[in-house]
């Protein structure tokens, strides 16, 4: 054994053997209460390190995955911005369904009117025209069904079916019985007034110089916290494009679902195909709008602010415990320094007291998270309006807060053994 492990034994491993020793005895003949209370408030601190900002961006996160399922699939399809369809839409759709990777896809057209219901009874000469604006999407409901499980954002009436050419369905967003923000003065918004499942509306739509009108009876209406579903009216693809001056083959989005393990080779071997032509091809989480991504990051930062409220507090609770419990065993500490007991030794044994208090609050935590609130929150989602809230809590990101609680207990036992280890050998003995 050469002279650095010597020096390294004497100078570490037996002072932490020893120190190891000492804290199993005093830990196995303190207060039982005590060190229940402590873990107990190291749980807490560790709940509110991964739960609250968990919680926090799992508001987003819910709303990302809701934003999946329901409206752009695993990969979304799109014109480039200033164009108004996706360039050779025929062949692009033709390829994606001879690709063996591809689980379902669905093709959608999209163009702006207006749509008009009936004035209300008695309404007054210059009461305003009862009519709102937005996107009408044409679906083939098969393949929609499949993609995002459309029918189940039918509040009232029913889904589309094939052949329904003279049926529309309409978002809640448009009309004020149901809109979420009926109670909001916006200018220039306009919403539907007293339009239901079975009265009929009529569509203008200004394509190319050219005005086309088709009356549709509403069959059902539509909702989600998915702007895309609730801010829509939607009809049947092959009765709109009848309708479509131009372009009659062209669509304006298609949601692309993988098999499971093949969304990055399908998401590559569309970006081969479509290099050059003048559209995009986005994965959900690419398309997801920008400032959710910005409320997401903000989220981020304010649950990483209460997490380090939570810090301070444990820190502080753990340096007290420590403190008090060195000051109370001052004589103690001085008598064993006086019979040969090296002070980082003593330093050690108050050491492993707080990290046992840390990893035994870290484990009943992760058990608690990890058992109990993720299942929970997976199964019953926070009911928020713009999303399903759930518990973001992964595997890594509470590695990471583990490992950072276990650091700052660490500190948190050292600092106040290492005061009181310093103090004079004969003082502590007498007291002093």
């Amino acid at each position: 054994m050469n002279a650095f492990h010597q020096a390294f034994i004497h100078r570490f491993l037996r002072p932490m053997q020893v120190g190891w020793f000492l804290a199993t005895r005093q830990l196995r003949r303190s207060s039982k209460g005590t060190t229940a209370l402590i873990v107990f408030i190291m749980v807490l601190t560790f709940l509110n390190l991964v739960v609250v900002s968990g919680l926090l961006v799992g508001l987003l996160t819910g709303s990302f995955d809701q934003f999946k399922k329901s409206y752009s699939g695993d990969i979304l399809i799109t014109p480039k911005p200033g164009r108004e369809f996706i360039e050779e839409s025929a062949q692009t759709i033709a390829y994606i369904k001879n690709d063996p990777n591809v689980a379902n896809f669905s093709a959608r057209y999209s163009v702006l009117a207006n749509v008009r219901g009936s004035l209300s009874e008695n309404a007054p000469a210059k009461e305003k025209a009862n009519q709102a604006g937005g996107a009408i999407v044409g679906i083939e409901p098969s393949s929609e069904e499949q993609v995002t499980h459309f029918s189940k954002f039918v509040i009232k009436g029913q889904t589309l079916e094939s052949g329904d050419d003279n049926y529309i369905l309409i978002g809640a967003n448009l009309i004020k019985e149901y809109s979420s923000f009926a109670d909001v003065d916006i200018p220039g918004l306009e919403l539907l007034k007293k339009v239901s499942v079975g009265d009929k509306v009529k569509a203008t739509f200004s394509l190319k110089g050219e005005t086309v009108t088709k009356e549709y009876v509403v069959k059902g209406i539509v909702k989600s916290k998915v702007d895309q579903i609730s801010q829509r009216m939607f009809v049947i693809d092959s009765g709109l494009r009848r309708l479509l001056p131009v372009n009659e083959w062209e669509v304006q989005e298609i949601a692309v679902n993988a098999k499971p393990g093949t969304e990055p080779a399908v998401l590559a071997s569309l970006r081969g195909f479509t290099e050059g032509k003048l559209n995009r091809v986005q994965t959900s989480a690419e398309a997801i709008p920008s400032f959710l991504r910005q409320v997401e990051q903000t989220f981020k930062i304010l649950g990483n602010a209460l997490s380090s409220i939570a810090l301070v507090v444990a820190s502080i609770t753990i340096f007290i415990v420590i403190f008090i419990n060195a000051v109370t065993r001052r004589k103690f500490i001085g008598i064993m320094k006086g019979i040969g007991i090296e002070p980082r030794a003593i330093q050690f044994a108050y050491v492993f007291q707080a990290l046992f208090y840390g990893v035994t609050g870290s484990i009943v935590g992760l058990f608690i998270t990890f058992g109990f609130l993720k299942p929970y929150f997976d199964v019953h989602p926070i009911d928020f309006p713009f999303s399903d809230g759930v518990l973001a809590a992964t595997a890594s990101g509470s590695a990471i807060r583990v490992a950072i609680l276990l650091v700052v207990t660490l500190f948190a036992g050292f600092i106040p053994a290492t005061i009181i280890v310093r103090r004079n050998t004969l003082d502590s003995i007498l007291g002093r």
